[in-house]
């Protein structure tokens, strides 16, 4: 298989720092949360928000991921009956996560009293800190697929990285979910300013949830369910419903709410034929 016009990769997946070892995989992560959080904070403040729910907002998102993201995997792969499994440095999904993650801040806002103004801001972040978090996963050549000489396949010539052989390139799972959430932080950012209230959630929500179902018909780290689909196409779906639904819901609530702050007889009077 010709590499040439692939993407080759070297980085060692540590860095040594004096006696301290760091993963590009954590560091990334790390800086993706700061990056999101503060594009967080910046669209909060120009709606006029507190910006120290936001903290919490954080320990809430590392919390759920970690949480959420371990249990969904063990559910996935049938080892949650397993007590010696629930703990590992590997291990997790990132549907898990966001799940767990997202409603939590919701159940957070409900118990505070919180605008819901703050989900759309953290709507709006979300893809960016993604997409600087997940360039760990290309440096360590996790969740990659079927080998491939695509521009966009992955080789990784570190003898640490998890890909099976250096001298190949394969589809890379990481790169995708890199391109995946940048471009939905390129659509939404722009929109921000003219969404209504939830909007954003729910269409950053559709498009992970569209990008990811194309995803995983090039990698290969979740189980086939039903119908040729795997476990993370179907909560794609799930996810992508739940969005619609709440959109739709969300639309309804809107015009029900401008109805009701309508002066009386304004109907009537609009439909009287003028002279």
């Amino acid at each position: 298989m010709a590499v040439s016009a692939v993407i080759t990769i070297g980085i060692d997946p540590t860095i040594e720092v004096g006696p301290f070892t760091l993963a590009w995989h954590g560091l990334a992560i790390a800086i993706g949360i700061l990056v999101g959080g503060l594009t967080v904070a910046s669209d909060a403040r120009r709606r006029g928000l507190d910006t120290e729910p936001i903290y919490t907002f954080g320990a809430i998102l590392v919390v759920g991921a970690l949480v959420g993201g371990r249990v969904f995997f063990l559910v996935e792969h049938g080892r949650l009956g397993d007590p010696g499994a629930w703990f590992g440095t590997t291990g997790f999904t990132f549907y898990g996560g966001f799940i767990a993650a997202a409603l939590g801040i919701a159940l957070y806002l409900w118990r505070r009293r919180l605008s819901i103004a703050y989900l759309d801001a953290v709507a709006v972040g979300l893809p960016l800190g993604i997409a600087v978090g997940r360039v760990g996963d290309i440096i360590n050549g996790e969740h990659y697929g079927p080998p491939t000489d695509f521009v966009l396949g992955v080789r990784n010539t570190h003898p640490d990285a998890l890909t099976p052989d250096a001298a190949v390139a394969y589809h890379s799972g990481g790169l995708y979910e890199v391109l995946i959430a940048s471009i939905v932080f390129a659509i939404v950012w722009p929109l921000r300013r003219r969404l209504p209230p939830t909007a954003a959630v729910w269409l950053v929500m559709a498009l992970l949830a569209i990008g990811r179902f194309a995803e995983f018909f090039f990698r290969s780290d979740s189980d086939t369910v039903a119908l040729g689909l795997e476990t993370a196409q179907w909560t794609s779906l799930a996810l992508l419903a739940a969005a619609t639904i709440g959109a739709c819901w969300m639309r309804s609530a809107r015009g029900q709410a401008t109805a009701r702050a309508e002066p009386p007889g304004a109907e009537r009077r609009s439909t009287v034929p003028r002279a």
